[in-house]
């Protein structure tokens, strides 16, 4: 009867060269999946950043929009109306010289004073420029507002173009004017600029540019 012949096993047991190849490869795979999710991670953040300027800035056009318009606001550089006419000018008076002739000295009667009146300066509508530079500069309601992107103070551009990404992160003002009655297009849209009067209400769009410019309307509000 024959015996049967066991398998000769090998004397030494422990990975080969393709097990830590494949392990080698598995760590590096993870550690670039980890600092592709950490990159995302950030960029995200960049534009979550980005959306809540907008809404800050959305949130407080609306809360001016109800108050700027009363007497007395604190802000008053983005109220309504106008700018404060400067007082009127203070007469000068202009006394007639004295006249000396032949070393005799003639005391002239007493002239009258001419008065010279400058009228008063017409009243100028107050405009955005000013208005902006309140809330951005330091001690404003909005100057802790940053671009994350740049990490530069936020500043406002007059659209958001997809072929310019240096505009990521950036803001853009748009005022929508009535257009006459009848027209086919009830408002016109255009970027609101330093010099345009804020005089009256008016409604106003808060759009954020993303990552690659593209534009992301926040909202639209009565300022």
């Amino acid at each position: 009867m024959n015996a049967s012949v066991s398998p000769k096993l090998p004397n030494k047991y422990g990975p080969t060269p393709s097990d830590i190849f494949f392990l080698c490869f598995l760590f590096v795979a993870m550690l670039g999946v980890g600092w592709v999710g950490h990159l995302a991670y950030k960029e995200g953040m960049k534009m979550e950043v980005t959306k809540r300027n907008g809404e800050a800035w959305a949130k407080w056009f609306t809360q001016a929009g109800l108050d700027r318009g009363k007497e007395g606001y604190e802000l008053s550089a983005c109220a309504t109306g106008f700018v404060p006419a400067g007082s009127l000018a203070k007469p000068s008076a202009i006394a007639a010289p004295a006249v000396v002739e032949a070393a005799t000295e003639i005391t002239p009667e007493p002239s009258s004073l001419s008065a010279v009146v400058t009228p008063p300066p017409a009243p100028t509508p107050r405009t955005w420029g000013p208005c902006f530079k309140a809330l951005s500069t330091q001690g404003g309601p909005l100057a802790d507002k940053y671009n994350p992107f740049s990490q530069k103070p936020l500043v406002i551009v007059a659209k958001c173009d997809m072929s310019d990404r240096a505009l990521a992160g950036a803001m853009a003002l748009e005022k929508s004017l009535p257009t006459p009655p009848g027209s086919a297009i009830p408002f016109i849209n255009s970027p609101l600029t330093d010099s345009d009067s804020i005089e009256q209400k008016m409604l106003i769009r808060v759009t954020m540019c993303d990552k690659g410019a593209y534009p992301v309307r926040i909202a639209e509000i009565e300022f």
